[in-house]
């Protein structure tokens, strides 16, 4: 079941970056987007594969959207990480009666859950990425805009504005490092995030759990 998993988690991550068509991209706007949101010293506009090197506008907004949504994911996915390391919901989650409190954090917790349970998963994933979030987009042309919190955003000034679009797309890129850090670190200690700080294993060097 884990290898269906990871296979079909490669093959999301395909469909994700895959590069849009150039098909008619010379009728497209071109631009530098060294000004835009998120471009700060000391890396500027950091693009190290050149895939909006051409300066495609509808190209970037595409690209900008699927970061901000791995950000937002990930900013949830961190949250839920700790949450589950000091509290679980209660009930079970399937009719079995496998209870959250018996599940494990981390990657481990992928063998305990439903294969009906993943399906599901999988299903709603798809449906908000494919159906219920393009329905929820907004005609502002501002990449990631689903109408949620958007008006709120659109009466701050455009330096508060810029400011806090600017720490909502660096939160989230810290927090898709911040996410896969402590999947890899608890599949390699065997111990939650919390335990690995009491016990020191939070740095990989010389720590003897570590890769270095």
């Amino acid at each position: 079941m884990f290898r269906v998993i990871a296979l079909l988690a490669c093959l999301l991550s395909v469909v994700a970056f895959a590069p849009i068509s150039r098909i008619a991209r010379s009728s497209k706007l071109s631009m530098s987007f060294d000004n835009e949101v998120g471009v700060l010293p000391p890396t500027g506009f950091w693009d190290p594969l050149g895939l909006v090197a051409d300066g495609d506008v509808e190209k970037f907004k595409k690209y900008r959207e699927i970061e901000l949504k791995h950000g937002r994911v990930s900013m949830l996915a961190v949250a839920g990480y700790l949450f589950q390391e000091v509290a679980r919901l209660p009930g079970a989650i399937d009719l079995d009666g496998t209870t959250f409190e018996s599940i494990p954090n981390g990657v481990a917790a992928i063998g305990f859950v439903p294969e009906f349970g993943w399906l599901q998963i999988i299903a709603s994933i798809g449906y908000w990425d494919l159906v219920g979030w393009e329905d929820r987009k907004t005609d502002s042309g501002l990449p990631g805009d689903f109408n949620f919190g958007s008006e709120l955003v659109s009466k701050l000034d455009p330096a508060a504005k810029k400011e806090i679009l600017t720490k909502e797309i660096q939160n989230g890129r810290l927090a898709m490092l911040g996410v896969a850090g402590s999947l890899y670190q608890t599949s390699l200690t065997g111990q939650g995030v919390f335990e690995q700080w009491a016990a020191g294993h939070i740095f990989p060097f010389g720590d003897g759990q570590g890769i270095f």
